[in-house]
């Protein structure tokens, strides 16, 4: 009961604050403004298929947070200009234990493990002015606690679309903490052949989402947002 409970509840804070969708535009691009209006206030430009992550819309426009060229961003677009990934059909859960969990639908199949995490594998550097605070795991940026020494990471994620196997590379789930199996979630763009495949994950603190992207059967890239 407290799972279901812990779902749903993550479920509907997903949804107040936002969600992950494509640059969708006739053009094949639209441009990132710097404030909800039309005007010289362009600050990018976006190609159709790059990840941006939505919050609720003010009237006509969509405030994002999306990376690009290695920096990470936030602006304006119009409403009109994204196609949100939840859109496409998604995989059902199939399986769900305390370590794993199986999502299935037709001829595909994710696999998502979790295990607990080693200390003796990884380095920590804290920050000076709050010596039991954890500042970077492995000289890099970390997500799902706010500070404190996780307890639990990825094991692995595997996915079967039709006839191919993908096992995700470790880099796709490094730095990654305090993963919500229950929240995991899938959908497919069977035009594209492009599966995607996401988590809202914490321990309470340090909330964070994370998508990753397959296409044609080859992971490309995941993106991760705070989503407040």
């Amino acid at each position: 009961m407290k799972i279901v409970f812990t779902l749903i509840l993550s479920v509907i804070t997903h949804l107040a604050l936002g969600q992950f969708a494509l640059v969708q535009d006739k053009d094949g691009f639209c441009h990132v403004r710097s404030a909800a209006e039309k005007g010289n206030n362009i600050i990018d430009k976006l190609y159709n298929g790059h990840i941006v992550y939505c919050f609720p819309n003010n009237g006509n426009w969509i405030a994002i947070d999306y990376s690009h060229n290695n920096k990470e961003r936030n602006g304006q677009l119009y409403k009109d200009r994204v196609k949100f990934v939840s859109d496409y059909p998604a995989v059902p859960v199939f399986k769900n234990g305390n370590a794993g969990i199986t999502l299935k639908k037709d001829s595909i199949t994710v696999i998502v493990t979790e295990q607990k995490f080693e200390r003796s594998r990884h380095r920590f550097s804290y920050y000076k002015e709050a010596p039991s605070q954890l500042e970077r795991i492995d000289n890099k940026q970390y997500w799902g606690t706010d500070g404190g020494m996780p307890t639990r990471e990825y094991g692995s994620i595997e996915v079967r679309i039709g006839s191919r196997k993908i096992r995700l590379p470790q880099k796709a789930l490094e730095n990654l903490y305090e993963p919500n199996l229950y929240a995991t979630q899938a959908n497919y763009d069977k035009a594209n052949d492009i599966l995607y495949i996401q988590s809202l994950n914490s321990d309470g603190a340090g909330g964070y989402e994370v998508i990753w992207k397959i296409e044609k059967g080859i992971y490309k890239d995941r993106f991760i947002a705070y989503g407040f």
